[in-house]
Parts: structure tokens; sequence; C-alpha cells
């Protein structure tokens, strides 16, 4: 992750950069600046800007090239493009490629102060909102250094999700988290204990389905010796080891009527008495519960208890699915890839990048299971590839055989604009990337594409990139 209030700001004109700087250092923010975009590669390594600031037009690289390498080498780094030539294409293109915003030229000192603040607080609520995944169903969690992860995204349904998380962490609310299995839900409830005045105190985690009624119960409020055949010693519940913390109801549809009666007792008197006990022990607990199932309409059908429902649904957050996220699948996608790469590979520096043709089904795919088939997909490409691009035959048959009944139907052309925009500048970045690894030489670049230099040759001359190399 980048510095806070460090800039690097890229124009390959010297009056723009130090026009830059001049009124981003008033702030006062900490500006590195270049003229040479390539330059700019080394400094994001050697000086960790929080944020890039990056022409769209110029020689050598052009602005998306930078945004994808500063990408490439930092996902969590938010880069805005300065461009004189805005369009709608410019402002899908940039989106698509992850760029956190873009301003048009001439732009005042009002506008770029602002863009830049947005940007860091962007990072600072993406950095308090990192959590860990893969911790232990129905225990505690511990916090690792190895394994984190964030809810990656740059979608305006997304953007809201954040918003409303860090509203919501600072109070003791109950928070029903709704949306598909796959979407994130257990995320957002870790986001929320993590951003919450209970962080130091445990967080909890219950498969409401996993476990029969009996065990569950037992689980859920511990029991005392004696209270049921092999009881030999009293045990608490995970109510009680979640003093001072949170616990999360996953799948809180799959309880039966008898639990869901006494979780609401629980959640009304504040305390718990174990199976077979007398006492109650008042206790000091968060609930966040979460749901795959609308638990309005089966309160409607009367197998879910109404007055539970209000009592979990303080507020509610819904997490959408991947499949209206379409601006965020290629940077998720970028975003596993550099994880996953990081675990398999030898040279942990070496991230593969994702060719046209594997974006292109990555973008058309309807994604059932959501973010958590995503995260496997690129997994098991990062495992397969063995060379430095994820092409489609690194992606499993599902993706590879589509159908116009899996494919993603958009709704709108500004859905298929910005698709075919996505996947020109893929393809453009893709070829400079590959070029470059041959010197120019298309032969080479072309035997190791897969492709007849006829082809290459092709797209040189699509992307105007004659003379470049």
């Amino acid at each position: 992750m980048g510095i806070a209030g460090k800039i690097l700001i890229v124009d390959d004109e010297r009056e723009a950069v130090e026009n830059c700087q001049r009124i981003l250092s008033r702030v006062p923010y900490d500006c590195v600046v270049t003229t040479d975009p390539r330059d700019a590669l080394e400094m994001m390594v050697r000086e960790r800007p929080g944020l890039v600031l990056t022409d769209l037009r110029m020689p050598k690289l052009d602005g998306i090239e930078v945004l994808t390498a500063a990408k490439r080498m930092d996902p969590t780094v938010p880069v805005v493009l300065l461009t004189a030539h805005a369009t709608v294409d410019t402002a899908v293109t940039a989106m698509r490629y992850g760029a956190f915003d873009y301003i048009t030229k001439p732009f005042t000192s009002e506008e770029l102060v602002h863009v830049a603040r947005r940007a860091f607080e962007s990072v600072a609520l993406s950095s308090d909102a990192c959590l860990l995944i893969g911790a232990s169903r129905g225990g505690l969690s511990a916090p690792s250094t190895t394994d984190v992860t964030r809810l990656v995204g740059n979608s305006a349904v997304i953007g809201h999700v954040l918003a409303l998380v860090s509203k919501v962490a600072p109070t003791d609310s109950n928070v029903l988290v709704d949306g598909e299995s796959g979407t994130g839900k257990e995320m957002v409830a870790r986001m929320i204990h993590e951003l919450s005045s209970r962080s130091d105190r445990p967080f909890i985690t219950v498969d409401c389905v996993s476990l029969p009624d009996s065990l569950l119960e037992t689980e859920l409020f511990g029991h005392e010796r004696g209270a049921f055949t092999g009881a030999h010693a009293a045990k608490a519940g995970l109510f009680e080891a979640a003093d001072g913390g949170t616990v999360f109801l996953d799948e809180v549809s799959g309880m039966t009527a008898n639990l869901q009666a006494r979780l609401l007792r629980v959640l009304q008197e504040r305390h718990v008495r174990r199976v077979g006990g007398t006492r109650f022990t008042p206790l000091n607990v968060r609930v966040i519960a979460a749901s795959n199932q609308d638990l309005e309409e089966l309160c409607r059908r009367g197998t879910f208890r109404e007055d539970l429902y209000y009592r979990l649904n303080v507020i509610s957050i819904t997490l959408p699915p991947l499949r209206v996220r379409g601006e965020d699948i290629l940077l998720l996608a970028n975003e596993f890839l550099t994880r996953f790469a990081s675990r398999v590979r030898c040279d942990a520096t070496m991230v593969p990048t994702i060719d046209p043709s594997a974006a292109d089904l990555l973008m058309r795919y309807s994604w059932p299971g959501n973010v958590r088939e995503l995260q496997n997909v690129m997994e098991r490409a990062a495992v397969l590839v063995d060379g430095t691009t994820v092409t489609s035959t690194h992606l499993p048959e599902r993706l590879r055989a589509l159908t116009e009944r899996d494919a993603l139907q958009p709704e709108s052309s500004l859905y298929k604009q910005a698709k075919q925009q996505a996947v020109e500048s893929f393809e453009r970045g893709f070829l400079v990337d590959l070029l470059k690894r041959h010197d120019g030489h298309m032969g080479r670049a072309a035997r190791e594409a897969g492709v007849d230099r006829k082809t290459i040759e092709r797209m040189v001359k699509r992307h105007g990139l004659r003379g470049s190399f």
C-alpha cells in the first residue's frame, strides 16, 4: 500500500507537471514528478505513492498503460487521469481499468485538490476495511499477517456498501446482511467488526445450517454438566465467548422455530441461560446476521419469526451480485491473480497479465457463484499459467464454452460500449507489453502469443503502434 499524502504526477509537459505540483504542495501533499512515463513505473516502486495523477495522451506510454502498470504493482493505489480530450469513451475506458476518476484540462485548483482529497479518503476507508479471510467457522477469528483482503470495487453499488459500512460500524446496532452466496457477506460482517469499538474483542462466526438443531443450541447458548447424555462438563456457549465482541450468524434463515424463539429471547433480554441451567449471564454482544434468502418473504410464509426479523434487521445492507458489477470484474480478477501468483510462483514479482481473449470471457460470463467463483477461477489460472500471460486456455471449460444463455444480457448500449472499450484497451496494453518483451520483434511476439505474424501486424496497425518500438 502506498504512502498517504504522497502523490506521483506524470505528464510529458513540464509546465503541466509543475502546475499540479505547485497546487497540491500547498495543501500540503508530498509530490514527486516526472515527464517520462517510463520513469513513473520505477518511481512507483521506489516512492510508493498513495495517489497517481497521470496525463492520458503521452508518447512512449499513454495514461491507460501507466494506470494498468500501477494497478499491477499496487492494486490499492488510486489513479486519476488528466485529459484534454474527455469523452464518454474516455470515462468508460478509464473506469473499466480501475481509474479512481478523471478530470478534464484545463481544470481549476479547487477541482484538482478536491479529487486528490477524495482519492485519499477512499484509500483510508479501504485500508480501515481491510480484513482477514479464511477464518474458522464456528470459532474465534485471529488476525493474520499473510492473508488479507478488502472489499474491492469502483462500482457505484460497492461505493454505497462501503459508505453504509463506515456509518454503521461505530454503532452497536444489529445488522442484517443479505445477498446471494459468494457476494461477501461474511467479509462485510468482519469489516463492521474491525471498524467498531469492539475490534479488540472476539469475532465469532456461527454457521446456522451446518449443525443439527440440538448441537447448534448448545453451541450458541452453552450447557451445564449433566444437561444431556454426554454432557460431562459445563461449557460456555459462543454468545458468552463473544462477550464484548460480535457474533455473526451466517445463514440465519436455517434456524428452526425453537432456536428462533430462544435467539429472540436473548436479543430482547440481553442475557443467556445455558441448556440445563438456571442462572442467567448478562451479555454485551453485537449481532450481525446474514441470509441468502429473502427473510421478509419467509416471514410472510410463516417459516421465520417476524419479531426476530425486526430485531435482526435494525440496519440492512444488501450486497449486489457480481453480474451487476461489470466495471469491477477485471479489477477483481487482477487483484486475485496478483495475490495467488505471489503464493504459487517462484518469482513473486512476476505477476501474469490477462490477455484480451480471457478478459472477454471474464466480462461475458454471468458469475452465478459471484466473487467467490471469480476468486477460484483466478487461483486456478495462477496455478496453471506457465508464462507471463493468462489466456482463455487457463480458464475453466464453463467459461470457454459460453452460450447466449450463459452470457450476460446487457440491458443498454452503454454496457456494450463499455465492454468494447475495455477489451480494446486491454488488447492494446497486452500488445504493448508483448512487443516490449521482444524489443518490437513481431515474429517472436507472435510465437509467444500463439498466433501468426500477420495477426500481430494487424493488431499493431489497428492500435496505431507502428514505429513505437
